[in-house]
């Protein structure tokens, strides 16, 4: 009986060599030149046969040739096929590999939950992995151009400069987020961009070469409203001249077409390529009353 434990210990162990072994074959380095010469580096994960995921901020400075080196196999380089500033992430195509594509979860991170983050820190440092939990959701991360990542995952495994475009997976392999940055003056603070926008975003990128969204024309932040479900929603703070329909300042949006509207993000995924320069109802509380304005969003492509 006094040996369970360390029984226990041994088989917890050996689940997570058996999942590191798994996971770091399809791990890649990411490297290559900027245009001021400066070497750059950082990590990314196989999607699909010849596609592989990484963060923007990992490529957008690097200039071709980009090499990428999965464990056991020779420097192969890569070229950047699609990006995407707004989520921070990027795809690269390489000549088809043989290492085994990850799986997105479907099912997405949970408060609480082990995780595992694999990447090559500082550069120097290829098959690492860190373990911790997931410790935060829904997190915003600025991104110093006055935009910010919504509904981001924070952990507490070590993240570190070269990790960024690793992936964060749970207990069984699958992805949950792609690692993107860590709060340097801070300890145990990383973040990692969730499971549900990688698919989002991935297919896009590798279908069009970039995210095409919409814009309702008006600028918001959240506040407390009495009338909104769970007594938050996003409010219009400022309506531009090219407006996609009347909106008026103080309108809270509740909903987009068939999407309920709660935060940024949903917003985010509300405007996108099928709702572009297209009619849809926009559902805002105005006042006492509930109104639905018919709106023609406008294309807004983003490109990396």
């Amino acid at each position: 009986m006094s040996n369970t434990p360390g029984r226990l210990l041994r088989q917890f162990s050996d689940e997570i060599i058996d999942l590191a072994e798994q996971v770091v074959l399809s791990t890649a380095i990411v490297k290559g030149q900027t245009h001021d010469f400066e070497e750059g580096s950082g990590s990314a994960f196989v999607y699909d046969v010849e596609h592989l995921v990484t963060n923007n901020h990992v490529v957008q400075d690097l200039v071709e040739p980009i090499y990428v080196q999965l464990p056991g196999a020779q420097r192969a380089e890569a070229r950047v096929v699609g990006r995407d500033p707004l989520t921070d992430l990027a795809i690269l195509r390489v000549d088809p590999q043989s290492a085994q594509p990850l799986t997105i979860s479907p099912q997405g991170a949970r408060l609480g939950e082990l995780c595992f983050a694999f990447g090559s820190p500082l550069g120097e440092f290829p098959e690492s992995i860190s373990i911790g939990i997931v410790s935060g959701l829904k997190r915003s991360l600025p991104t110093g151009d006055k935009q910010a990542i919504f509904d981001v995952i924070q952990t507490d495994a070590a993240i570190n400069p070269g990790n960024s475009g690793g992936p964060l997976v749970n207990v069984d392999g699958q992805v949950i987020g792609v690692n993107t940055a860590a709060i340097p003056e801070a300890d145990g603070i990383g973040f990692a961009v969730p499971a549900d926008t990688v698919a989002e975003v991935v297919h896009e990128l590798i279908t069009y070469g970039a995210v095409e969204r919409a814009s309702l024309g008006v600028s918001v932040a959240r506040r407390a409203v009495n009338r909104a479900p769970g007594g938050h929603a996003l409010v219009v703070t400022a309506v531009r001249d090219n407006s996609a329909g009347p909106f008026e300042r103080g309108d809270a949006i509740v909903a987009v077409g068939d999407r309920d509207i709660d935060s940024q993000n949903d917003l985010l995924r509300a405007l996108r390529r099928d709702v572009a320069n297209r009619k849809v109802s926009v559902v805002v509380l105005r006042g006492d009353h509930e109104v639905s304005i018919e709106c023609r969003p406008r294309s807004v492509r983003t490109f990396g």
